[in-house]
């Protein structure tokens, strides 16, 4: 259970910074979804060999597929909650900066068990939205083939950035269970134990830390 739940990390990337490669701007978040997941696990297939080499490697594609399409910052302020206020502009730029990279590192921990071979991704139709629409909740399916396990539930919650014009997730409701408040119910025991700056530090090391292969025990 605790690798498929690193799996479903893993999921949120297919529809999440700079990149170099050009961003997809669909105007339909269902759409904009199936097709940087397809080209996400595209990429994947293609560099498998650099990845097996080179796990850090799971890093650049994160940055360069993915993260356009996350919405880091906005999921930042979510995660810290009533402690935003708490916090100075400064300590808030750096959060956000070292919270992003924190995603990417945990993200590429999670990427370790992903094997396009194996996981597929079924997507809802896409729907029309009205033009007042800022934010969507777009329904898939993971199914891992050959395993005789049923499909598990994942809804992406999407908010569309006005200053970039640009669809962006900022979380994942897994059976239920929402990733978002996972991690603030996370963030926000460590800032009571360490304060603002001591979680930005302990975030600041995790990213930086190299990727290591995904392990069941240590999760």
């Amino acid at each position: 259970m605790k690798t498929l739940y690193a799996l479903l990390v893993a999921a949120m990337l297919t529809v999440v910074g700079t990149a170099s490669a050009e961003v997809i701007r669909d105007e339909n978040p269902y759409s904009l979804l199936e097709r940087v997941a397809n080209k996400t696990a595209s990429r994947i297939a293609d560099d498998r060999a650099k990845i097996d080499q080179d796990l850090d490697y799971l890093r650049v594609i994160i940055r360069e597929e993915l993260m356009p399409y996350i919405d880091s910052t906005y999921a930042a302020k979510r995660v810290l909650g009533r402690n935003l206020k708490e916090t100075t502009a400064e300590q808030r730029q750096e959060f956000y900066a070292v919270f992003r990279e924190y995603l990417i590192a945990t993200y590429g921990r999670a990427f370790t068990q992903y094997d396009e071979t194996k996981h597929t991704f079924k997507f809802e139709r896409a729907r029309e939205l009205s033009p007042d629409d800022r934010m969507v909740e777009v329904n898939t399916r993971l199914i891992e083939e050959g395993q005789g396990r049923p499909p598990v539930r994942m809804d992406f919650k999407l908010r569309y950035d006005s200053d970039e014009r640009l669809w962006k997730a900022y979380d994942l409701v897994v059976e239920g269970v929402s990733l978002l408040n996972s991690k603030a119910a996370e963030i926000s025991s460590v800032i009571r134990d360490r304060g603002i700056d001591g979680t930005i530090e302990l975030l600041r090391e995790k990213g930086q830390q190299p990727i290591q292969p995904y392990d069941d025990d240590k999760s």
